[in-house]
């Protein structure tokens, strides 16, 4: 159950892919100036080191953000550049990075004073990093939680917020196959006290069948019952090595229900350009579907 660390992976293609994403929902949704809740069910250690320890084990970064950096700025997409900008903003040199934000650090960065924030973390070793980190980058005291329990559990305890606006990330490592299963289960509960939030899930692309079949169970789950509108929904997924690659993860996604209005546009400039980007051997590719197709 503890055998999984962020470290190991921290700034590769499927972070690129989720943190991109994360912040340009965030960037839509505060447009409107009504506080927002952000929920992070599997918050993580919040920053993380690539130039020693075990982030340099895999390095997975190298194809990941550090092959992104690569490219030239000017010609990026918003989307891209803006991701870039708050990569660059939690480290000091400005032409390259040692420190990778996770989720956690990106969701601090970005809240407002009538914004709130709850981070789940149920890793022995990882929680009191998150929560030492948090405690230190929280010098202005706004309204944030630490928790050390299960989040897919936990989420229901504070939804609906009390504004009705809230973005809930959901991003397991799936390395506990009950996982898919939970994930399900703590989106249906969610979407019964808080249908309107924007519910961002993570998964890997593997060739295992619950993998397979977590998308279109997701789909499934917003068709909903003959009583009840169909919810919205965005799918985009991100592959950057042959299928039959067997050197590590070749392929992630993102599921958003209730995607904030123009996430599909800013994605349909920028995914196409991320997957040339980040190819390796020339396998580049994309997926970006949605409930109005």
């Amino acid at each position: 159950m503890f055998s999984y660390r962020h470290v190991f992976h921290a700034g590769n293609h499927a972070d690129v892919l989720k943190h991109m994403i994360l912040l340009e929902c965030i960037e839509l949704l505060q447009q409107k100036a009504g506080g927002l809740m952000f929920l992070d069910s599997h918050a993580g250690a919040g920053l993380y080191d690539l130039s020693t320890g075990y982030a340099t084990v895999s390095d997975e970064s190298v194809e990941g953000i550090f092959k992104l950096l690569k490219h030239e700025v000017s010609s990026l997409p918003p989307t891209i550049k803006n991701y870039l900008d708050r990569i660059h903003s939690w480290n000091n040199d400005p032409k390259q990075i040692s420190v990778y934000p996770g989720s956690p650090s990106l969701l601090l960065e970005s809240l407002r004073p009538q914004d709130k924030l709850r981070l789940f973390e149920l890793h022995p070793t990882d929680f009191p990093i998150l929560n030492d980190e948090i405690k230190s980058l929280n010098t202005t005291k706004l309204d944030i939680q630490v928790l050390m329990q299960d989040g897919f559990s936990g989420l229901k305890a504070f939804l609906p917020p009390p504004s009705r606006r809230g973005l809930i990330l959901m991003d397991p490592s799936y390395e506990d196959k009950s996982d898919y299963f939970k994930v399900l289960t703590a989106l249906e509960e969610g979407l019964k006290r808080f249908a309107t939030g924007v519910y961002i899930i993570w998964y890997p692309c593997l060739s295992r069948n619950d993998a397979l079949e977590l998308p279109n169970k997701l789909i499934k789950l917003c068709s909903r019952s003959e009583k009840t509108p169909p919810l919205s929904w965005l799918r985009a997924e991100l592959r950057v090595k042959d299928i039959n690659d067997d050197s590590g993860l070749t392929a992630s996604g993102m599921f958003i229900i209730n995607p904030p209005w123009k996430l599909k546009e800013a994605l349909n400039e920028s995914l196409p350009l991320l997957s040339d980007i980040l190819a390796q051997q020339g396998h580049g590719n994309h997926l970006l579907e949605s409930s109005e197709d």
